[in-house]
């Protein structure tokens, strides 16, 4: 393809992969990327490598950065590589050495395999597992979580977290040193001097507020004045660089173009039974709530998220379970009811970040890049949307009566 003609490295990347797995007669085939520039930090390559002799196959991905000087002075992208490099080589091999440490043997796979990594200053590069090889499928960005969707999520996000608790209860120091190691992408977005993000975030707050109805939604209008304006960057801000108790790691971008699903089918209805994470790069510590409340406002309907107190339930017990069975007690480290004040505390995030998820999911929407002024923010609004309005007014309102904003 020619923007592999482009980019050597990236075939010279997939070579040494072969080599590794000991592969030594082989091509590389079915190379497909996505169009140039459409991810926020790099391209997407997928490719096969064959063995000629052995008809042994690897079905992969590669993440690679992009190299545009111009394009990484204004994002992040080296240190959002370097965070996702750093979980898929060091803290989620901790994770899973700690797991069978504690007598777990066979235990749950939370993300692709990783076969190599790159961390070469502006040639930054992953090479994962394509997981659509083994029946995944990534959930289409034009639809809604369902019950069943957001259940499997909740649960997975659950067990993932249990890890934290468990080392920080168990191997506190370790688990420390650990963490300590993440960049904070979202605090390198708010702290670029172009303020981009903040001028975007203050747009964004101006639109959710011109949806709520005087007369209609006194109480949301009342409890939402402090994320008028500068407001709103201030409250993500807040939630970004909390020093939380309870804290994990976390997923950290968490809408569902970042999973991908494996379903079975019963009576011609398809039913999500295992996912993995996709997605790493902005991967940080924080609240529990922040995972959880970005990955449901930003996918679920409102018929859904009113239910808010069962997918709590299903997280908690997800949770409970797999941290008794990694020798911890979650009733001392992380009651039920530290969880549901953490929601009410940090879940703003996901209100905040579900702005944004939805002009993506909106349909007919034409989506615009972030120049950071208050008119891009308006028009990724654009001509009047009555359900965008809609979702946004509900959502402002669930906030409010549950006590969150």
């Amino acid at each position: 393809m020619e923007l592999l003609k482009e980019r050597p490295d990236i075939i010279s990347f997939l070579e040494n992969v072969a080599k590794e797995q000991g592969m030594r007669n082989y091509k590389l085939t079915n190379i497909q990327t996505n169009k140039e520039k459409e991810g926020n930090m790099g391209l997407i390559i997928m490719a096969t490598i064959e063995e000629t002799t052995t008809n042994k196959k690897l079905n992969l991905v590669v993440k690679a950065a992009f190299l545009d000087e111009d394009v990484r002075q204004n994002v992040p992208i080296e240190r959002a590589f370097l965070n996702e490099i750093y979980f898929y080589t060091e803290v989620y091999p901790t994770f899973k050495k700690f797991e069978r440490e504690c007598g777990i043997l066979h235990g749950i796979n939370f993300v692709p395999k990783c076969y190599k990594t790159l961390t070469d200053n502006g040639k930054e590069m992953l090479c994962l597992d394509n997981l659509k090889a083994s029946n995944f499928e990534i959930f289409d960005k034009n639809l809604n979580l369902d019950h069943e969707h957001v259940s499997l999520i909740f649960k997975t996000y659950g067990k993932f977290h249990a890890y934290s608790f468990a080392m920080q209860d168990q191997r506190p120091e370790e688990y420390a040193k650990l963490v300590g190691k993440f960049y904070n992408i979202y605090c390198e977005f708010l702290d670029n001097p172009n303020e981009n993000i903040k001028n975007y975030l203050k747009g964004s707050g101006k639109v959710i507020e011109e949806c709520l109805i005087p007369g209609e939604d006194d109480e949301a209008i009342e409890k939402y004045k402090k994320y008028v304006d500068y407001g709103i960057v201030q409250q993500m801000i807040e939630v970004v660089t909390a020093d939380c108790d309870h804290s994990v790691v976390l997923h950290g971008d968490c809408w569902s173009n970042n999973m991908i699903f494996k379903y079975e089918t019963e009576n011609d209805v398809k039913k999500p039974i295992d996912m993995r994470f996709l997605d790493l790069q902005v991967v940080k510590v924080g609240s529990p709530a922040c995972d959880l409340s970005y990955a449901l406002y930003s996918g679920a309907f409102k018929d859904v998220y009113d239910n808010l107190d069962d997918y709590l339930k299903i997280y908690y017990e997800s949770f409970s379970s797999l941290l008794k069975g990694l020798g911890s007690d979650p009733e001392k480290l992380f009651p039920f009811e530290a969880l549901k004040n953490h929601w009410k505390k940090y879940a703003r995030f996901g209100m905040i970040m579900a702005y944004g998820i939805l002009t993506v999911k909106s349909p007919g929407k034409k989506v615009v890049q972030i120049t950071g002024d208050d008119e891009s923010s308006n028009k990724l609004v654009g001509e009047e949307n009555k359900n965008f309005r809609r979702r946004l007014r509900e959502l402002v309102k669930h906030m409010a009566k549950i006590d969150a904003l």
